[in-house]
Order: C-alpha cells, then structure tokens, then sequence
C-alpha cells in the first residue's frame, strides 16, 4: 500500500540543545531515547523518536517526518509525489537512527518532508504524565492550492475540513488530521501538536509552564474543524506547540463529518474570543540541512 499512513515526528533546530531538552522532558514529559552528537531523539512512547532535536545556528524546523508500510511503499509514494510536484533532496537513505530506510522530499513552498519506514521500537517510558504521541504539524502557505494537491494526489492525505479560504486539514489514519494548512504570507511552520488523553492532563501542562513563568498563548477552548480541546504556547526555542484532546475520528474509525467552514475565526473557536495577534504571527522558518550523523 503506497501513501502514508502514520505522522512520525517533527525535526527542529535549537540553540542549546541541553536547554531544549530539558524543556520538552520538564513540560511535557518527554524522554529522550538517543543522543548522536548535537541531535536529540525524543520519545512519549514505545517509538523511538516522535521529535529530533537538532543543536545549530539556524533556529526553524528541519523538516516533518511521515510513515509509509515498508520501503516498497516508500518507492512508490516516491513516484507519486514527484508527479505532484515533489523535488527530491537526495537518494533514498539508510542508516539513520531509529528508522530503516527514509528519503527527503522538497514540496510545494520549500517545505520539506522526510518519508520513512521501519520505526525502531524501545522501552516505553515509565507511566507517567506525558503525551500520547506526536499529532500533527500545521504549515504556513502563501497559497493552500499546491499544497494541498501535494497532500492527496503525491502522499495519499485525505480532505477533513476547510475553513474559508484561509485553512483545511487532511487526514493519513483515523485522526481528523495529522497535517493543517493555514494561508500565510510566508512558507513556515505555524506549530507542531501532541495527542494528550483529556483536558484536565493540558490544565497540568499549563500548571507547569507557570510553574517556569510561562503562560500560554491561547486556550484552552475547542476548535469547530476536528472538535478538539486545545492550548497553545511556545517552546524553549519560541516555536509554537499544541496541546489537543478528544480528536475527532474519521470514518471508518469514527463518524466525523468533511466540512467547509465559512471564513472568519467563528469556527476555529468555539468557546471564546478570536485567536490573539501572537498566535496569528507565530510561525518557525524551514531551516533544513543536511542530516548532522551524516557529518
């Protein structure tokens, strides 16, 4: 089966690595479970990574890494993504911590993806309060169109929902999306977002990001598109992070709807006031390099 089929990770890079570290391990609990150099692998679960830490000059993300079945499926998702538009950066590669085999894709924008399979597999962490794994990415675009057609007709993403003209989400698995796209005047990364199992587990988020004299961007409150509880703050680095909850389901998983949306902030909050100037300018540059282990 070509396509993809799970959201892996997100890749970013950091000033201090050790301070960034820290940061994910304090707030949201991750673990780290492999350091190779200036390049943290962080985990929430029996996965090897869902974040890579990169240590560098460059602040912005890396790239964002998406799971295919197996390297017959990496081949042929290969394909279909250069049809659409894709540019290729690089051979298909082995030898990367964690994974089997992987490729690096250019899309539409300058946005970089990773395709991958063969996720390594490590002990889970002790129970403890942390995310259920990593959720989605949401990137900036100065026009939704290429993209989007790069999502469905190159990676096999499926439509959930539009907002207007200014958003829409898309779908891999059961989740209502594991990729959002949102109209912007530049190509960056609005946010990344993490899977966490209710709202009173995002309130102990927040309790330890006041805990470091930190408040939260927005939220929480539940958005219309995906009908998921959500906070919002930004990370050591000043990249803006996601907090979600009770995600809606597509079918056949679940009985979620495809919507379109009418423009406007109505929908994208359903308890509260429109999105704050902060959470509407936030935004991360893509910063991609050469991956350091190959260095």
């Amino acid at each position: 089966m070509s396509g993809v089929t799970r959201i892996g990770h997100i890749a970013l890079r950091v000033r201090d690595l050790d301070a960034a570290v820290e940061f994910q391990s304090d707030v949201l609990g991750l673990v780290e479970s492999e350091r190779r150099g200036r390049v943290a692998f962080l985990t929430c679960n029996e996965r090897h990574h869902e974040l890579i830490l990169i240590e560098s000059g460059r602040r912005g993300y890396d790239h964002i890494g998406l799971e295919v079945a197996d390297p017959a499926a990496l081949e042929e998702t290969l394909r279909a993504a250069a049809l659409a538009g894709a540019e290729p950066i690089g051979p298909v590669y082995d030898g990367e911590p964690g994974i089997d085999r992987a490729a690096l894709l250019g899309g539409p924008g300058g946005h970089v993806y990773k395709l991958f399979c063969g996720m390594a597999s490590v002990t889970a962490p002790p129970v403890g309060d942390r995310p259920r794994r990593f959720e989605h990415a949401s990137v900036k675009a100065r026009k939704l169109g290429p993209t989007e057609r790069f999502l469905h007709d190159g990676l096999g993403f499926a439509f959930s929902d539009r907002m207007g003209r200014t958003a829409s989400w898309w779908h891999c698995d059961a989740d209502h999306h594991g990729m959002a796209l949102i109209f912007g005047p530049r190509h960056e990364l609005s946010h990344y977002a993490w899977s966490l199992p209710d709202l009173n587990a995002i309130g102990r988020v927040a309790d330890r990001l006041a805990a470091r004299g930190q408040k939260l961007l927005w939220g929480p409150s539940r958005h219309g598109p995906g009908h998921n509880l959500f906070a919002y703050f930004l990370d050591a680095d000043g990249v803006m992070v996601e907090c979600c909850a009770d995600l809606a389901a597509m079918p056949p998983h679940g009985d979620y709807e495809a919507k379109r949306w009418p423009g406007g902030f109505g929908a994208i909050n359903r308890w509260g006031s429109p999105p704050p100037p902060r959470f509407l300018l936030a935004g991360s540059p893509i910063a991609h390099s050469s991956p350091e282990w190959e260095r």
